[in-house]
């Protein structure tokens, strides 16, 4: 449930230590020569899933220091993010890492700090569900849905208008549901490529870039053996899910089987024409025009009345229902015997 991650670990190298390294890159701060910033880079896009390492430290000051490394843990794991981790995959990920950054680095295991000294800076999470042939119509729902304070692009497969991805990003935060097969097939050097294409056909994944806010939420000093759980990535992306609708299922609906099911309803006569008008423009205009159209109070107002009575806030013109994704399973109520 975890992909891109970027982690902070507290090693200070020696001068002479830096200079024994082979870096495949060197850059430094545009400063004056007093207090210069050195960057060294250490990459290999030959080969996926490698990590990048970034060693930062002051020329005046080596004490002054930071490392960083940034990786697809399934990618590191496994050559490539198809995979989707399990539980044990997280200790395995932290046991590698600490080997290759010796390796790499040139110095001995033990000088690797402990991983509860390491931070997590940037950190992904995602679930693979294999919907085989109902890709398209997942992403033809979500492609017409709006989340508050979010930014939305859709992503059309080239020459074509069959959508392959859907992304809302925020200021500081990005989410995104796509076509995991259509992504393979687009990258030229993919290892094994057509393996994995195998892997990923009928695969749905939707993915989670988790905020600075959030990361601190979970784990004050972003304490990255407490961040990368199973339990808080499954928590995190059934949130998600929820807040899309996905996790209720999207229905494929007639405008006359919402107007029936508004009628049916035991409401004020003025509020079911108020409903059906916005069911009507919410079916054939989609959310965006919505917005633009009704005060954001009306607007959520208005989804949750539609929630209420059709069981799902995402609606298409059609004749099925999609299946419910689900990360965590959903409590069963219980029932009291009368």
């Amino acid at each position: 449930m975890f992909d891109t991650v970027k982690i902070a670990i507290p090693l200070m190298l020696s001068k002479l230590e830096i200079e024994n390294i082979e870096w495949d890159q060197t850059d430094s701060s545009r400063r004056q020569a007093v207090n210069k910033t050195i960057f060294k880079k250490l990459y290999d896009n030959d080969f996926k899933g490698l990590p990048f390492i970034r060693y930062t430290y002051r020329e005046d000051d080596p004490s002054k220091c930071r490392l960083k490394v940034e990786v697809s843990i399934p990618a590191f794991l496994y050559g490539s993010n198809v995979n989707e981790l399990q539980a044990d995959d997280i200790d395995t990920f932290f046991k590698m890492m600490r080997k290759y950054i010796s390796v790499k680095l040139k110095v001995d295991l033990s000088r690797i700090p402990p991983i509860n000294t390491w931070t997590a800076e940037k950190v992904h999470v995602c679930k693979n569900f294999n919907v085989g042939q109902l890709k398209s119509r997942y992403l033809n729902a979500m492609s017409s849905r709006s989340i508050a304070k979010y930014q939305k692009r859709t992503y059309n497969a080239k020459g074509s208008d069959r959508v392959e991805s859907v992304e809302w990003k925020a200021a500081k935060k990005k989410e995104k549901i796509y076509d995991k097969e259509a992504e393979v097939e687009q990258q030229r050097q993919y290892p094994d490529k057509s393996r994995h294409l195998k892997r990923a056909k009928g695969i749905l994944r939707y993915e989670i870039e988790l905020s600075d806010t959030e990361t601190r939420k979970i784990s004050p000093g972003r304490r990255a053996v407490e961040i990368l759980k199973m339990d808080v990535a499954a928590e995190i992306l059934q949130k998600g899910l929820d807040r899309n609708g996905l996790s209720s299922g999207v229905k494929y609906t007639s405008l006359q089987q919402v107007i029936d099911a508004i009628n049916q309803e035991t409401i004020p006569l003025r509020t079911k024409s108020s409903l059906i008008a916005f069911a009507t423009e919410l079916l054939f205009s989609g959310e965006d025009e919505c917005l633009n159209k009704y005060a954001a109070s009306t607007f959520r107002k208005r989804k949750m009345q539609l929630r209420s009575i059709l069981g799902t806030d995402v609606l298409l013109i059609g004749d099925s229902m999609l299946p419910p994704l689900r990360v965590v399973p959903q409590k069963k109520t219980a029932t009291v015997k009368q």
